[in-house]
């Protein structure tokens, strides 16, 4: 089962600033998944997981949600 966080209503930079509390925590190989409606979060997410080293998976919903899945790279 993967660990959910729902962020919605956060504004810029909090989604990202709230899930690298999270991530600190997160075993190799382990998922964690985040919601966010804020419109930047897919750019801040992006930029975050790359510089950080988690691969991302962002899924977009017609409802105006974003959903990240992370995980660190083995």
């Amino acid at each position: 089962m993967i660990e959910e966080h729902d962020f919605t209503g956060l504004k810029c930079p909090l989604p990202v600033l709230k899930a690298k509390r999270v991530l600190k925590s997160l075993e190799k190989g382990k998922k964690v998944a985040f919601i966010s409606d804020d419109p930047a979060s897919p750019i801040d997410f992006s930029h975050f997981s790359e510089h950080e080293g988690y691969n991302i998976s962002i899924k977009t919903t017609g409802s105006g949600k974003y959903y990240f899945t992370l995980f660190k790279k083995l």
